[in-house]
């Protein structure tokens, strides 16, 4: 049996690109979809979000622990 592929919801921000919220994280693709249509229908532009594996890291976090040391 093989695993799902988990996915989570981008958003291009002055960090990079980061989580939205922690509910758009760990989605499946049709819930991923979901959750893209409802940032752009608030206002967000296409250009501004993306989907990528749920383990890939947010540029944000990745800046933070460049910052500690």
């Amino acid at each position: 049996m093989t695993q799902q592929k988990l996915w989570k919801v981008q958003e291009l921000s002055t960090n990079g690109w980061t989580s939205i919220d922690p509910q758009s994280d760990n989605l499946t693709k049709e819930q991923c979809d979901r959750w893209l249509n409802t940032y752009m229908d608030d206002g967000i532009a296409p250009d501004r979000l993306r989907a990528v594996p749920s383990l890939h890291p947010d540029d944000g976090l990745q800046s933070l622990e460049q910052n500690r040391v």
